[in-house]
């Protein structure tokens, strides 16, 4: 096959993102190791605009072990496909990255460092957000997705997602959405079938489902 046409494959295989699914919300999660509780996360989807165009606010912030651990990451994201506009990631409420993207790159800023430059050819979504990613694909039953990402730590690659099954969630009907990382571990997602709400997920021990204490995770 020519080059130009495995370029146009490749292009043409990217799932398409829908980000009009998602719909403004406050979700508290329990961090779960077992039974046991280990923390919480907090997630915000806010209505909002970026350069006239809309988009999606996002927070995302994680509490594990009394403060231990605690990590904020903030997202922009372009309302129509969830294509990254900018993050910025803090630890213990201090700041630790910042990525803006263009088109065709993303530069990555961190304190006391220069920008560093990443290029890509096509599109890309940001490898720290997931569960709602994965909820604004076409999910169907055996459904197989490849989905490209960048990843301030990472750079490229790309979530490999198969649709594996369905299950009730709470009583809700969840599509299963099983992710392989890049050294194979599987992660399963739980996606509302009917407003694509990401409630919750398991893998390797560890879980995240609906309720928990948020009230040590101040939204900022």
């Amino acid at each position: 096959m020519p080059i130009l046409a495995l370029l146009a494959f490749a292009q043409a295989a990217v799932p398409v993102v829908d980000g009009s699914v998602l719909k403004p919300s406050t979700t508290c999660y329990a961090i779960m190791r077992g039974d046991a509780v280990m923390g919480a996360t907090f997630q915000k989807i806010s209505a909002t605009t970026a350069d006239g165009a809309p988009a999606w606010d996002v927070v995302v912030h994680q509490r594990i072990g009394d403060g231990k651990f605690d990590l904020r990451d903030h997202f922009l994201l372009r309302r129509s496909d969830l294509r990254p506009i900018a993050m910025d990631s803090r630890k213990s409420g201090v700041e630790h990255v910042r990525v803006a993207y263009a088109a065709d790159k993303a530069i990555t800023t961190r304190p006391g460092a220069e920008p560093v430059e990443t290029a890509f050819a096509g599109p890309v979504w940001d490898g720290n957000l997931w569960g709602l990613t994965f909820a604004a694909l076409p999910l169907a039953q055996g459904a197989h997705f490849e989905l490209p990402f960048y990843q301030y730590d990472k750079g490229l690659g790309d979530f490999t997602l198969d649709v594996v099954g369905s299950e009730q969630v709470d009583g809700r009907d969840a599509w299963t959405v099983e992710v392989t990382t890049g050294d194979q571990r599987k992660i399963r997602y739980q996606i509302g079938k009917a407003d694509r709400a990401e409630l919750g997920y398991y893998g390797g021990g560890f879980a995240q489902k609906r309720g928990g204490d948020c009230s040590a995770i101040r939204p900022q």
